[in-house]
């Protein structure tokens, strides 16, 4: 087997070098075939523009300069491609430079004689009989020019016809290797038949191995992704507790601060009524304290309250749509991004802002609600960080792909930083000038819905012009709760 082998790796290599040779004679055969084209076509670009002259010189129509016109752009052209193409034939040595540089010259020399008849007849100086002598001088020109390219295209046909002798012979051989290496093949083919008998039972042994590994892996990944869930759902019982835990101390900060409040009134009340030396520094620190100091701290201890209130509260809602069983049902989303722009119509007003929907958006089947609260944080999102400079525009778009869904609202506000791409979807977490409301929590809720509903929530933005919220879900939840249950 390894001898036959060798000898057929021999007779391929003299089968490679034999086709090599072929291809080599084919290309120079083509490359010469190729000037003997452009010579014509230089020819005709010339013919075309003396043809033009005469009409106009006989009718004196402009109409009848168009091919001279077209023939001006063409032979550009055709003698960049000449000079190109006659110095790759058979690497320059068939046909001289000279010849070439003849021939484009005197194509340069018709054409301004042409040139010159029109510009004369154009301007009155002759008349038709006069321009007689000049179309004379013309045809002498354009019978040198015709003998130059006959001599041209004659050197690159006889290079074409030596090319192509040496190609048949290159042929001949190619074939003769090939009924060789048939024939081995053959031979090598009945010994191979053998070998892969005994190895096709060696190989049905790996792949019930393989099986085995495969059915063990999917195992694990199976318990890791039952641990995962388990994990997630350990984490949202553990929010809802620490949210919980976190209102009872709360509501005692509350209830101390209110009764700060009213015993920093009876004690500035107190201070006022007591005499005393105005100019004492005491009485002074007292009553700036009791007018400035204390009540500063309590408005501090208040906004602070409600900070805290307010991110218990979203920490709650994220928990609750983390449990929440999800709802698969039919959805024209159309209609429902439609609904939620409807929703907050009023932001899009006092923003200033203009909404639409771009084309017709895939119907899916997946959660209302979940789709819903998406939308509605991505659209007011958008509103929020508008430039004040420029008008609003939001846009909604979506697709389908294989077996998702895809969605993306645009907008033409500050940007985001690349950096800030993934930092955004963090809990707590916010991005740029912090000068706009919000608590660093709907996009993060808005990513783990997307996730729920077998997906994900990504963004694109150059950070000066826009940005633009991707949205992938199942396209059938139904179907993927399926497979995950499976």
């Amino acid at each position: 087997m390894a001898g036959g082998a060798i000898v057929l790796l021999m007779i391929v290599s003299a089968a490679f070098i034999f086709s090599s040779r072929s291809q080599l004679h084919a290309t120079e055969s083509l490359k010469a075939a190729r000037v003997d084209r452009l010579v014509l076509e230089f020819i005709s670009d010339l013919v075309d523009a003396e043809t033009a002259q005469r009409g106009f010189i006989i009718t004196g129509k402009e109409a009848y300069l168009q091919p001279y016109e077209d023939a001006l752009g063409q032979l550009a052209k055709d003698t960049a491609d000449l000079r190109l193409r006659a110095a790759e034939v058979d690497e320059g040595k068939a046909i001289a430079p000279q010849s070439v540089e003849e021939l484009i010259r005197l194509g340069q020399d018709r054409l301004d004689l042409i040139s010159q008849n029109l510009a004369a007849f154009r301007s009155g100086q002759v008349d038709k009989l006069q321009l007689v002598p000049a179309l004379d001088r013309g045809k002498l020109i354009m019978d040198q020019i015709r003998q130059k390219g006959a001599a041209i295209r004659e050197i690159a046909a006889s290079v074409r016809i030596a090319r192509a002798a040496a190609m048949r012979d290159a042929a001949f051989m190619l074939t003769t290797m090939i009924s060789l290496g048939v024939a081995m093949i053959v031979v090598l083919t009945a010994g191979a038949t053998m070998v892969m008998i005994r190895h096709i039972r060696q190989i049905d042994e790996a792949r019930r191995d393989l099986i085995d590994i495969n059915q063990e892996l999917e195992s694990r990944v199976r318990e890791r992704t039952e641990a995962v869930m388990r994990t997630n759902d350990e984490l949202q019982r553990y929010a809802y507790i620490v949210s919980h835990d976190l209102r009872a101390p709360l509501v005692n900060i509350i209830g101390f601060t209110a009764e700060l409040e009213s015993a920093t009134e009876r004690l500035t009340s107190y201070v006022r009524k007591v005499d005393g030396d105005p100019a004492d520094p005491d009485r002074k620190d007292a009553l700036v304290a009791v007018d400035e100091e204390i009540p500063e701290a309590l408005g501090f201890i208040r906004s602070s309250m409600k900070r805290m209130d307010s991110l218990i509260n979203e920490i709650l809602k994220l928990s609750r749509a983390g449990r929440r069983v999800l709802e698969p049902v039919p959805l024209d989303m159309q209609n429902l991004v439609s609904e939620c722009v409807d929703s907050i119509r009023q932001r899009f007003a006092e923003a200033g802002a203009e909404v639409g929907i771009e084309g017709r958006l895939p119907d899916v089947i997946s959660d209302r609600s979940a789709l819903q609260q998406i939308f509605t944080n991505l659209l007011d999102n958008a509103t929020k960080y508008l430039k004040d400079e420029r008008p609003g525009k939001i846009t909604v778009r979506g697709r389908l792909e294989r077996a998702s869904a895809v969605f993306e609202v645009e907008d033409n506000g500050r940007g985001i930083a690349e950096a800030d791409f993934e930092r955004i979807f963090e809990l707590f977490r916010r991005a740029g000038t912090q000068d706009r409301p919000g608590d660093g929590i709907g996009l993060a809720h808005t990513r783990m819905l997307a996730r729920r509903l077998g997906g994900d929530v990504s963004v694109k933005s150059d950070g000066e012009t826009g940005t633009t919220f991707i949205v992938t879900i199942a396209r059938d939840l139904v179907l993927r709760m399926g497979r995950n249950e499976t």
